[in-house]
């Protein structure tokens, strides 16, 4: 509990937008898991019937709509993780500097260190960079995932779906 307190004060104005935001990631990230893991693993229901849906489709405007509107499932969260990459790393950056700034007014106009201070605890100005910065890099490789994930099966769908049984 201490070290969360302690991380929390180092975060400064900032650690609030941040843990909403790591929350938002975390729920797209599981969502995300078990929309593939669903898609592939545990029930092909989903993929069978969309198959099934496409191949039955009257018209070619029928079955673009129906990949679509499964291309919108496909996609749900890639909006969050976009901003994400942009504004978790500005969030660091002002708790960074919120930070910095303090330390700069504790030193004094000497710019000294206070005797027996540890120089160890300034370090702590820079957790809310290293934190924004590992949740943009989640962020980032999710985007990616899921993206390349979604052209590909959108890609496999679209050749199935336009095969006549």
């Amino acid at each position: 509990m201490g070290s969360a307190l302690s991380l929390w004060k180092a975060c400064g104005p900032v650690a609030l937008p941040l843990l909403l935001l790591s929350l938002a990631v975390f729920t797209v990230v599981f969502e995300r898991g078990w929309f593939w893991g669903r898609w592939w693993w545990r029930d092909r229901r989903p993929r069978a019937e969309l198959l099934q849906q496409l191949e039955s489709c009257p018209s070619p405007q029928a079955r673009a709509a129906l990949l679509c509107r499964q291309q919108r499932l496909m996609a749900w969260g890639e909006p969050l993780l976009q901003a994400t990459q942009i504004l978790a790393p500005l969030l660091g950056l002002v708790g960074t500097t919120a930070g910095l700034m303090a330390v700069l007014r504790s030193l004094g106009n000497q710019m000294l260190l206070p005797p027996g201070a540890p120089l160890a605890g300034y370090a702590d100005v820079l957790l809310p960079t290293l934190l924004s910065l590992q949740l943009a890099l989640l962020a980032t490789a999710v985007l990616l995932l899921n993206q390349g994930l979604r052209q590909w099966q959108l890609g496999v769908l679209g050749r199935q779906g336009s095969q006549q049984p």
